[in-house]
């Protein structure tokens, strides 16, 4: 029986995919302490680029990405971008699994080999993957409630600290290069975060409700786009631009500054365990809908093996990605967004548009 999951939980995954990553760090430097409009600017060009990717859907309903795009450019043309998009899913998996285990290593479970936390962080959501994208579904609705809550309790929080942290005139002068230098430094938040939009096209056949889904689309990319403007601002007037831009992880810096009385302190320890549980998410969804591809594509029946191989895959390649952390960003940043983001978010799924119509104008 195919999988179902209902629009709350589409919402749910869908909110959970870029803010999984997105709000632990500070992005875009250049942009500095404009970054949040640059957030708010790009959540609505987001919802442009996914009105492509509904767009195509719309012509062919029954069909993930990976199983038009054949249709749309022919068997062997189909082929290779198809097992493209199979290959970014799962090199984007790769890719925040090495975030979330840079995480602890870096100030929890410093003496703790990677492999170690990357194996046991596999193991989980291996077997989350194999269960279907219904469970997945499920344990979204709880974890978007609880990423919400721990947003607005770390600003509670902070109000109330013993020390005077919020420094608003961090954020002054406002758009003081004007508005058009922000969005040509900030182009690339149209690739990461809201670029793992893309994701949600493979899961577009599981909706319950198609009706709700240009609603729920646009709905959830301005829920995300203020949700990590409000998560950028809290790094700018607690810390700084400065020194949010030179911290590997400002979030956690600024939980560090929530100090009540004698006994609330040290957050971060906690929040840790709230920002592995995003995690946990945005690998199972992106390692579904890969494994989910090639199942697709290849005809596969033996779903539990599938799983098995892929996951051991994503976990070497996330170990092996790279030397350190900075080089893993420098490469993330410098490299997979204007080459591997770039075509796979936003100019293949155009193009593909463009000849659907052109083939649909010759054949008239």
């Amino acid at each position: 029986m195919k999988e179902k999951i209902t629009s709350y939980q589409f919402l749910a995954i869908m909110f959970l995919v870029p803010y999984g990553t997105a709000s632990l760090f500070f992005v875009t430097p250049d942009t500095k302490n404009d970054i949040w409009i640059a957030m708010l600017f790009y959540s609505l060009v987001s919802i442009i680029i996914q009105m492509i990717y509904i767009s195509l859907f719309n012509k062919y309903p029954e069909d993930s990405i990976v199983t038009y795009l054949p249709k749309i450019y022919g068997k062997y043309i189909g082929f290779i971008l198809s097992i493209a998009y199979i290959s970014f899913f799962a090199y984007d998996a790769a890719r925040d699994l090495r975030d979330f285990i840079e995480l602890p290593t870096s100030f929890a479970l410093i003496r703790t080999p990677m492999y170690i936390i990357a194996a046991v962080f596999m193991i989980v959501i291996t077997y989350s993957v194999y269960k279907g994208i219904e469970n997945i579904g499920n344990m979204a609705q709880l974890g978007f409630i609880i990423m919400i809550f721990s947003i607005i309790l770390v600003f509670i929080l902070l109000s109330i600290t013993d020390e005077g942290v919020f420094k608003f005139y961090n954020l002054l002068p406002i758009l003081h290069g004007g508005f058009i230098p922000l969005v040509s430094k900030g182009w690339k938040l149209s690739m990461f975060p809201y670029g793992e939009f893309i994701t949600m096209i493979m899961l577009y056949p599981f909706l319950m409700q198609k009706s709700k889904l240009k609603k729920t689309v646009i709905f959830t990319s301005i829920l995300e786009g203020i949700f990590l403007a409000l998560n950028n601002i809290l790094f700018i007037v607690t810390l700084g631009y400065e020194f949010a831009v030179s911290s590997n992880y400002p979030l956690l810096q600024t939980l560090r500054l929530v100090h009540i009385g004698d006994f609330l302190n040290r957050l971060d320890i906690i929040f840790i365990v709230i920002l592995m549980l995003g995690g946990f998410f945005k690998i199972s969804v992106l390692m579904y809908v890969s494994a989910l591809g090639i199942s697709q594509v290849f005809k596969l029946k033996n779903w539990g093996l599938l799983c098995i191989i892929l996951g051991t895959l994503i976990f070497i390649t996330s170990l092996i990605i790279a030397r350190n952390n900075p080089e893993h960003i420098n490469i993330g940043w410098n490299f997979a967004l204007p080459y591997i983001f770039l075509p796979i978010v936003f100019i293949i799924p155009l193009i593909s548009l463009i000849i659907y119509y052109l083939k649909k104008l010759i054949r008239a």
